[in-house]
């Protein structure tokens, strides 16, 4: 096989990544008795984790790579996990083992690990390390911007047949049956090139994103305070709480503004009218999928203080005219509230941040559900086991999509066209790296 020098680099990445300590696993703890043992904690989470990075679609698929590790691969994994030992650590239960059982795991009857499940709190906590470790490789550097951005949003992880422990969301099909909707809220700091997601933390089943957003937010400040300086919303976390709260922890705030808040939105629009008899503060033209899209940027301090908002400095209005090939427009109109001093950014920088919002759903959340299909194949759903799922496969992407953006960039000046390699050219690079023996490529002799 004619093995491409993107397999030695792949394997190369993977190998350095995968021996730091930042991916030792050193904050989970082992939550087996000594009967369950038989294989280390490490080794069973590095074939959750390896599974994730070679996009494998279920637990089966977990197992047939285990089995077929080369060199490389086997320094981390060194003997064929069985899909069935990975389900037990996932739900936290252990299955009574009978012919039928092992071909199929959902079929057998269960019953309590001899002590507890794995924490979900532990892999947060994780995460966070490895966060740090390419903080201090200096791999989260803002592009574009003076200063890092977090945004936030909502994010569902898939329906369940169960309420994952009171977490999950009811709901009913239309034939009446009922299903729970496990939702989470997740941070990206879309300043970065590879957009990695920082944290994850579930919504309840008697509340919504509004309401967990200020635990939320302090969670991000304890982990990552001197990494950003703005975070961003949309409008369904908009409120004067959840502004005041951020405001107070000196930090920036872009909320985005619709009908929830109807003063705000009835005053944004008075000033807008005024606004568009003037020229936009800032502009850009763009092609996208055959489309020509204009963006204007108006912005206005008349706002300051409106609605006994203190804090609240500026109005931004986005107007978006999309042009198909047909000649038919398209427009919107977006608002946006921030504390921002007007001095802070510049109005290109202020459009550019707004835009950047949307990478958390179109880069994040896009490729979670499009190439991990989080939100149709979970590997697992019993006990802690789809919120742990969803804190490795964020730990996956974000090694991924570094090595996507960055590690894989062609080193030298003919970089300005280049285009990150497709997600199923990745996977298959890691699958290669981990279960081929990828050597140097031979140097002639000198002459």
């Amino acid at each position: 096989m004619d093995l491409q020098a993107s397999d030695r680099r792949v394997q190369k990445f993977l190998d350095r990544h995968l021996k730091s300590p930042a991916w030792q696993w050193e904050e989970i703890s082992d939550p087996r008795g000594k009967q369950g043992q038989r294989r280390g904690l490490k080794e069973l989470l590095n074939s959750l984790f390896v599974g994730m990075l070679a996009n494998c679609p279920s637990l089966r698929d977990v197992e047939l790579l285990s089995a077929e590790m080369a060199a490389k691969g086997g320094q981390h994994i060194s003997q064929r996990v069985p899909d069935t030992t990975l389900w037990d650590l996932l739900s936290g239960q252990r299955r009574q083992r009978t012919k039928k059982s092992l071909s199929s795991p959902s079929s057998a009857e269960s019953r309590p690990m001899v002590k507890r499940p794995l924490m979900a709190e532990e892999f947060r906590k994780q995460l966070r390390r490895q966060l740090h470790a390419l903080w201090r490789s200096k791999c989260l550097q803002p592009q574009h911007l003076p200063c890092g951005v977090v945004a936030i949003d909502g994010k569902g992880l898939g329906a369940l047949e169960h309420d994952a422990d009171g977490a999950a969301q009811k709901g009913h099909r239309q034939d009446g049956s009922p299903y729970w909707l496990a939702r989470v809220l997740r941070a990206g700091l879309v300043s970065a090139p590879s957009v990695p997601l920082l944290d994850q933390l579930p919504i309840g089943a008697k509340t919504n994103e509004m309401g967990m957003f200020a635990e939320f937010f302090d969670a991000i400040l304890e982990g990552y305070d001197s990494l950003f300086e703005i975070v961003t919303t949309d409008a369904g976390m908009t409120s004067k709480a959840n502004a005041e709260h951020v405001h107070a922890a000196n930090k920036g705030y872009v909320m985005a503004l619709k009908e929830n808040q109807p003063e705000l939105l009835a005053e944004a629009k008075r000033l807008l009218r005024e606004l568009l008899r003037r020229p936009p503060a800032a502009e850009t033209t763009e092609r996208y999928r055959g489309k020509t899209v204009h963006r204007r940027l108006y912005r206005s301090a008349e706002i300051a203080g409106y609605h006994e908002w203190q804090h609240l400095r500026q109005v931004l209005v986005v107007e978006q005219d999309t042009v198909d090939p047909q000649g038919g427009h398209q427009k919107e109109q977006r608002f946006f509230l921030t504390n921002l001093h007007v001095g802070r950014l510049s109005s290109a920088q202020l459009l550019a941040l707004i835009r950047m919002h949307w990478r958390i759903e179109n880069d994040c959340f896009w490729t979670l559900d499009v190439q991990w299909k989080e939100d149709t194949l979970p590997w697992c759903t019993v006990g802690p086991a789809v919120e742990i799922l969803g804190l490795m496969r964020m730990m996956a992407y974000n090694l991924v999509q570094l090595a996507r953006t960055r590690s894989l960039r062609p080193k030298g000046a003919n970089t300005k066209n280049w285009h990150p390699p497709a997600w199923r050219s990745l996977f298959r690079w890691i699958q290669q790296a981990l279960c081929l023996e990828i050597e140097a490529p031979m140097v002639p002799a000198p002459a």
